[in-house]
Order: structure tokens, then C-alpha cells, then sequence
């Protein structure tokens, strides 16, 4: 009997052990549900991607999707908070100055998210109020069949070889680009005068970095600067492309995540980031040829560490404080109003 009583007993703790972190875990899912709307300048495609994966672990939710350029969604952005009426619950978008803006004005929920623990720590901003969600860089890339030389770097774009057949994106669209041209004008290497140069050599502008791998694969232009993630899914689709990280430094893209402090439904804006975050949403990333920062994703195959890849410092006070001066003597000088 009393061997019976202590079997009846272990039993019930055990499942007393088991049932409640899991009704625990049931209860704080349950809670996740209703609709967030997302602003983001990322692809469509990809955070839709993104956007369905989580649906379909949290059932009874809903991901609103606002997406254009950088400078676009930072304007609807900006014209919301004029009204003092807006309707974003998560911004995903490549400005970093904007969010550190967002930041000081109170306009970003500080959160503790528990994925945060598996990215490094310098990718947890403003003590929290933004998250890194994966990596990206700006780089040079080339098309195999019309570059036979050795690429290198930034240098490279001035080559006579290639007058006329070298792309870029405009510097008013795309936050990438604003962050290049920000960067490099500043360092002493480059300068304004390295944009002179490259107008010289009959750079051509397209709105987005898309536009410009595209191209790149067609043959149109020989060479150009794009994204890395952009660069690998041509090459995985048999696109005659290549890409460097340039030697002489390649431009970090910072595209945070963070989450309106007025959120309408700041648990399931929560429950987004951190899903993003953790090796589900990583995963998804990944399969879309980005970079993961999650310690527990490992990385694309061939691509370099980022411990490994030289990267230009960005003045982020410099760029909220002079953004329309760059924007326009960059246009002026490429010949793009």
C-alpha cells in the first residue's frame, strides 16, 4: 500500500511538472491575437514570407503590410506623427538615424524580448527599443561574363572599362544607398570627390538596389553596388553574377525592428519581433539568402563570418541632421533630381 501511495504521488507531480509550463505556454499564446500592421522598406516577398510563417504558429493573428522605400515609408511615417495618428505598430525599416530619432522622441516600446539572448548583444539598440534582425551589407557586385578582371573594392566602379555600364541606386529612394553615400562622403578616402568621379565614369541610377542586381545579371550594366543577399539569390537562380565584399570596406545596412510605444496590440507586436528573431523566423530569413544573427542558424554556405568582413563606420547624427543636404548635392552631382 504505502509503495502504491508513493507511485500515486510521483505520478502527480510529474504531471503536475508537465501540465503547467505547457498550460503556461498555451495561456501566453492564447493571448497573441488580433492584427499589428507592419511598415517596412524590406521585400515584399520576403517579409510576407515572414509574415505567413508566424501566422501559422499564432493562428489568431493577422500581419498588416505597408511596404516601400526606405524614404517613403519614413514620409508616411512622418506625416502620421505630424497628425499624431499613426497607424504603424512595427517599423522594419534601413534608416537607422530615423529609429534613433523615434527613440529619444519616446515614439519606441522598450522591450526585454527573451530571443534576444541568442543574437549578440550589440544588436539590441537603444537599450532595447530596436532589434537587428539579420545582417546585410552593400557590396560590388559584377557580371561574370563581361568582368574578367579581378574586382576588389569601391575603386573598381571608376575602371574606363566600364563608362557607361556601371549601376547604382538612387540615393533618394533607397535608405541603402542614403547610408553609402552618407558614409562614404565622409571618409577621407572617398569623399564627395569619389562620387564626381563615378558620375564621370556615366554611372547609371535606378530607384532601387534591386534594379541595379538585375541588371547586373542581365549584362546591362557590368558592375554595380547592390545588396549581398540580392547578389546570392541571382547566383543561386544560375545568374552569371559575383560579388566582393569590398576590401577596402563594405557598407553595414542597419534594419531595425521596433515597435510603436502607442501600439494598439503591443503583445502580439512583441510576439512578431521575437518570432523574427528566434530560429523560425531566422530560418525564413536565411532562405532568402540574409545573413542570420541568431547564434543557433548557421550561416549561408560560402559566405564569410561577419567578424571577417571589413565594414565603413557610419555617422548616424551626421545623416539625421544633414539627410536633405546628402540626398540633394548626391542628385546634383549624379545628375538625379
Amino acid at each position: 500500500m504505502k509503495k502504491y501511495l508513493v507511485f500515486i504521488f510521483v505520478l502527480t507531480v510529474s504531471v503536475c511538472l508537465f501540465a503547467f509550463p505547457f498550460a503556461g505556454a498555451q495561456k501566453a499564446q492564447a493571448q497573441v491575437e488580433g492584427s499589428i500592421t507592419l511598415y517596412t522598406s524590406e521585400t515584399l516577398t520576403d517579409v510576407q514570407d515572414v509574415a505567413n510563417a508566424f501566422m501559422k504558429q499564432f493562428k489568431k493573428t493577422k500581419v498588416e503590410i505597408y511596404r516601400s522605400g526606405t524614404v517613403e515609408v519614413t514620409a508616411k511615417l512622418q506625416a502620421e506623427m505630424q497628425a499624431d495618428s499613426i497607424r504603424a505598430d512595427v517599423l522594419w525599416f534601413a534608416d537607422m538615424a530615423v529609429f534613433e530619432d523615434l527613440g529619444k522622441k519616446g515614439l519606441l516600446l522598450k522591450v526585454d524580448l527573451p530571443e534576444a539572448k541568442n543574437i549578440p548583444q550589440k544588436f539590441v539598440y537603444m537599450d532595447g527599443m530596436a532589434y537587428e534582425a539579420r545582417l546585410i551589407y552593400q557590396i560590388i557586385a559584377y557580371n561574370t561574363t563581361r568582368v574578367k578582371k579581378p574586382v576588389y573594392g569601391w575603386k573598381d566602379l571608376l575602371d574606363p572599362a566600364y563608362k557607361g555600364k556601371v549601376g547604382s541606386a538612387s540615393a533618394l529612394y533607397s535608405g541603402a544607398t542614403l547610408t553609402q553615400v552618407t558614409t562614404l562622403s565622409k571618409d577621407p578616402s572617398f569623399g564627395w570627390d569619389y562620387y564626381k568621379k563615378l558620375a564621370a565614369n556615366d554611372c547609371k541610377i535606378v530607384k532601387g538596389n534591386g534594379g541595379v542586381a538585375r541588371n547586373i545579371a542581365t549584362g546591362e550594366y557590368y558592375i554595380g553596388i547592390t545588396i549581398d543577399f540580392m547578389a546570392r539569390d541571382l547566383i543561386e537562380k544560375g545568374s552569371p553574377v559575383a560579388y566582393v565584399y569590398q576590401k577596402d570596406g563594405a557598407i553595414y545596412i542597419p534594419t531595425p525592428m521596433g515597435i510603436i510605444s502607442k501600439s494598439k496590440n503591443p503583445e502580439l507586436a512583441k510576439a512578431f519581433v521575437n518570432f523574427v528573431l528566434g530560429v523560425e523566423g531566422q530560418k525564413v530569413l536565411v532562405s532568402h539568402g540574409y545573413l542570420p544573427l541568431n547564434k543557433n542558424v548557421p550561416l549561408p554556405k560560402g559566405v564569410p563570418s561577419p567578424a571577417d568582413i571589413k565594414i565603413l563606420k557610419t555617422d548616424w547624427q551626421y545623416l539625421e541632421q544633414n539627410r536633405d543636404e546628402i540626398r540633394n548635392k548626391w542628385g546634383e552631382i549624379m545628375g538625379v533630381m
